[in-house]
């Protein structure tokens, strides 16, 4: 019996069969290992894993596969160069690729990165997604990469993946449950407070897959969890603003390499640039250096001074300290919220995004308003001029309008803003539907982007809430 009512399975793993092969069989000790974590997580029997242990590539398509695949809640992909060549996962692929956005929109898809491979070349339903990296380098064997657990079970960063993949499958089916039975969708997850986790390097995977573990248990969620384009530093960075305003944190786990370099930035690299980033929308940051590790032998100046800021000390203690400063800011961002008020300037075709946008502000505590839709032009005027003048914070809606509209809001209001004994203490560009749009063209310092084009949270207004109530 499925867990998920209305669905035959409640999970379906499609996988190249070349990858099970041999006396580990990689794939079915995978498996075997989530369905009982899963289980115990859930606190039941009734789970159903469809994998399928005899077909390969040479065989069709059967209409058992087609019917368990749009049947199953969730699905797991585990990607390699195996089953991207494979002709029979790519029937596979091919045969949910149809419903894949929404599957992908509602959290559905788990792509397990078995081997290195370039997401790129996935389909672009999915290719996206960051998923659970399952493979590592050997350093000690020459910097190999080589999937977790091949040579050792026992390996912690296995382990480590298997239960973060485990949770986040759990959490997924629940959700999906709860729905079923209300019969409301499933597309809209709980509140979740968020941390956002920098790539760590090489050297520093094993901590960052206990890190992930921890904050994993503590009920947090990991971001990012898809890919930034790294061929453009604009994009590259409205990406990671964009996941930064939905964050509680900025963590950041290094070591002694600095990190790749970046394409767009004259050879400047990773972690340098993401902490460049954090610090200029006044993330907290939170970063953790192995005591071991002395900043002074290391020759890269950039990577030696963010070692420099880094604790230094028990990996432990580090970990807890996130989990702390994740509850403690959102605590702080509640007790001073009350005395902020926030003005949310929309054009006439935005107004119904202003209003809910509103609500969302004052479940943080946060008075909010927004434009007068009746009367004549001078009051609609005076009206947007003294809301321009008393507001702590001023969010543009950049929805169905014209970008010559928030444009021509930014010239306007630059006049008003200028004429008040106090600057604004945040400003902000809300993106809502339709998600695609032309590019507003303009570079505002310390402007915070919020993207609401897949739809928008109360969690995702704290980090401009808590950009008003810092203290001066």
């Amino acid at each position: 019996m499925a867990y998920v009512p209305g669905y035959d399975h409640d999970v379906f793993v499609s996988y190249a069969h070349l990858d099970n092969q041999g006396d580990g069989a990689w794939v079915s000790t995978l498996v075997r290992h989530l369905d009982t974590e899963i289980r115990q997580r859930l606190g039941t029997q009734d789970l159903r894993l469809w994998i399928d242990r005899e077909l390969d590539g040479n065989h069709p398509l059967t209409p058992e596969i087609m019917r368990a695949i749009r049947r199953s809640a969730t699905i797991i992909l585990i990607v390699s160069p195996s089953y991207v060549a494979s002709e029979w996962c790519a029937r596979e692929r091919n045969a949910f690729l149809g419903f894949a956005r929404d599957c992908v929109s509602e959290g559905r898809i788990f792509v397990v990165r078995y081997r290195e491979i370039d997401p790129q070349i996935l389909p672009p339903e999915f290719g996206d997604l960051i998923g659970f990296k399952f493979w590592t380098q050997d350093h000690d064997a020459g910097g190999v990469a080589r999937p977790l657990g091949l040579t050792d079970l026992k390996e912690q960063a296995y382990f480590a993946a298997v239960i973060n993949l485990a949770d986040k499958l759990s959490q997924k089916l629940k959700e999906i449950r709860t729905a079923r039975i209300a019969g409301a969708p499933s597309s809209a997850p709980a509140t979740v407070e968020c941390v956002f986790l920098a790539r760590s390097t090489d050297d520093m995977e094993t901590r960052e897959a206990e890190l992930v573990s921890h904050l994993t248990q503590a009920g947090l969620r990991i971001l990012p969890e898809t890919w930034y384009r790294e061929d453009n530093e604009q994009e590259f960075r409205a990406a990671m603003q964009a996941d930064l305003q939905r964050c509680s944190v900025f963590v950041q786990v290094l070591g002694r390499l600095p990190g790749r370099r970046a394409r767009f930035a004259e050879g400047r690299r990773f972690p340098a640039i993401q902490h460049d980033i954090a610090k200029e929308v006044r993330k907290p940051i939170l970063q953790w250096r192995d005591l071991a590790d002395d900043p002074a032998t290391i020759q890269d100046e950039a990577h030696r001074a963010l070692l420099e800021g880094a604790r230094a000390g028990g990996f432990e203690e580090f970990k807890r300290a996130v989990v702390e400063a994740t509850r403690r800011k959102e605590q702080t961002s509640r007790s001073r919220a009350a005395n902020v008020a926030v003005f949310v300037n929309a054009d006439r075709t935005d107004l119904e995004i202003a209003r809910n946008l509103s609500e969302l502000f004052a479940q943080h505590g946060v008075m909010s308003s927004w434009p007068i839709a009746e009367g004549g032009p001078e009051k609609i005027r005076q009206d947007l001029e003294e809301n321009l003048k008393a507001c702590d914070g001023l969010v543009l809606i950049y929805g169905a309008t014209e970008p010559s509209w928030v444009r021509d809001q930014l010239r306007q209001g630059r006049k008003i803003l200028g004429r008040r004994d106090q600057p604004l203490a945040g400003l902000a560009i809300y993106l809502g539907p339709p998600p695609e749009k032309p590019e507003l063209a303009v570079a505002v310092p310390e402007l915070i982007t919020l993207d609401g084009r897949n739809g928008v949270s109360p969690a995702m207004l704290r980090p401009f809430v808590e950009r008003l109530t810092l203290e001066p």
